[in-house]
């Protein structure tokens, strides 16, 4: 079914008031400084004896913020969640013991006339603690953009939530686990989409939340969806190592636009870093399946062949199908000879592959500081960001 619109409310909600929020403060900051500096005392006392009637609208709108951030964060208190809600009671403790008393004080003494070195003094401490509400409300803004990025053109309505079941699970690497879980009724979703996964029997969260993402790792064709995730010490993916098969979870998407490119002229460059393995797989199984017309290259990153979720099956698909070239790399030292290429993905060994680096699109995946540094590699070897998409995985 649709997502309720329970589920949307907070997500309209949280974006609209915190730009109110940031705006009104804004507005309030820079009408006071250039008051101040350019305009007349009468303009000085009119901005004065206006602030405070918004704050009929700044408290709503921080309250709405604060509120619908707690609802989105579904007990997670880690990550950018966690960064985001610490925040927040700063924000509205610097709001309420401070905008809001110093401007009804500076209100007071500018209808009075008294523009004394009192009145500037407590000016000054307006100016301060705006200023730092602007940027604590800024650098939630920036890590909200962050954390919905990769639902970044799927269109809120466009997204279901709906009953599913898992179907099986086994090891895919050392340390990574794959599900299979059964489609909720009406299910569809593009290659390298991921979904919101929560767990219905999981009675107790911990700071990380009952929520996670995770990228499909299945094609659209195949009857279920495959999950891959690293085990953690979080408590759902305890959970989801000792459910029983059959255990009722709830998937919400399809979210995200990492997905294949229509030109099939231009090769596909696959960048991907352990469990970052998961949308590329669902990428490649899809245009393999459809023979997509693209030639498809795959550079895999992992400390040791064991550490390498799918890598057999993507070896035998790099036999089968001469348009797939997979060329895995470790960086384990200890490696014994033969083992695949040694160290990271650099520019020189996608050289060796591709014949016309400037040709493809580049397809990045896995942890965040994998794939800052593939940023780093693919701009230093001259690729037009435009032609790069990315998505990291914190792995949490």
């Amino acid at each position: 079914m649709s997502l309720p619109p329970k589920a949307l409310l907070p997500r309209l909600i949280h974006p609209i008031a915190g730009a109110v929020a940031m705006l009104t403060i804004a507005t309030f900051w820079l009408s006071t400084a250039l008051s101040e500096l350019f305009a007349s005392q009468a303009t000085v006392v009119a901005v004065k004896t206006a602030i405070p009637w918004g704050f009929l609208l700044l408290v709503p709108a921080l309250a709405a913020t604060g509120g619908s951030g707690f609802a989105l964060a579904k007990g997670q208190r880690s990550g950018l969640v966690g960064t985001k809600q610490k925040r927040m009671p700063f924000i509205a403790a610097n709001g309420v013991l401070v905008l809001i008393p110093v401007a009804l004080f500076l209100a007071a003494k500018a209808r009075a006339g008294a523009f004394d070195a009192t009145f500037y003094t407590v000016q000054v401490l307006e100016l301060v603690a705006g200023a730092v509400n602007l940027t604590l409300l800024g650098l939630n803004m920036r890590d909200g953009l962050a954390l919905t990025q990769w639902r970044r053109r799927s269109a809120l309505g466009a997204a279901t939530v709906g009953s599913a079941q898992l179907t099986g699970r086994g090891e895919v690497a050392q340390g990574t686990l794959a599900l299979r879980v059964s489609k909720p009724q009406g299910f569809g979703f593009k290659a390298g989409q991921a979904v919101y996964l929560s767990l219905p029997g999981l009675t107790q969260a911990d700071a990380k939340g009952r929520v996670r993402t995770f990228s499909i790792a299945s094609a659209p064709h195949e009857a279920e969806l495959t999950l891959a995730t690293r085990l953690t010490d979080s408590r759902l993916k305890h959970h989801l190592a000792a459910a029983a098969i059959g255990e009722p979870i709830q998937i919400e998407g399809p979210y995200g636009d990492l997905t294949l490119h229509d030109d099939a002229a231009r090769p596909a460059v696959f960048l991907a870093g352990g469990i970052g393995i998961t949308p590329i797989r669902s990428m490649i199984l899809d245009a393999l399946h459809r023979a997509l017309p693209q030639r498809l290259y795959l550079f895999y990153s992992n400390r040791r062949p064991e550490d390498a979720a799918f890598l057999a099956e993507l070896q035998a698909l790099a036999h089968q199908h001469p348009q797939f070239t997979l060329i895995a790399t470790f960086t384990d030292a200890a490696l014994p000879p033969g083992a695949g290429e040694r160290g990271r993905i650099t520019a020189e060994l996608m050289a060796r592959h591709v014949d016309d680096p400037a040709a493809p699109i580049y397809y990045l995946a896995g942890p965040p500081a994998m794939v800052a540094a593939m940023q780093d590699v693919l701009a230093q070897a001259g690729i037009n960001p435009a032609q790069v998409r990315a998505e990291a995985f914190s792995g949490y």
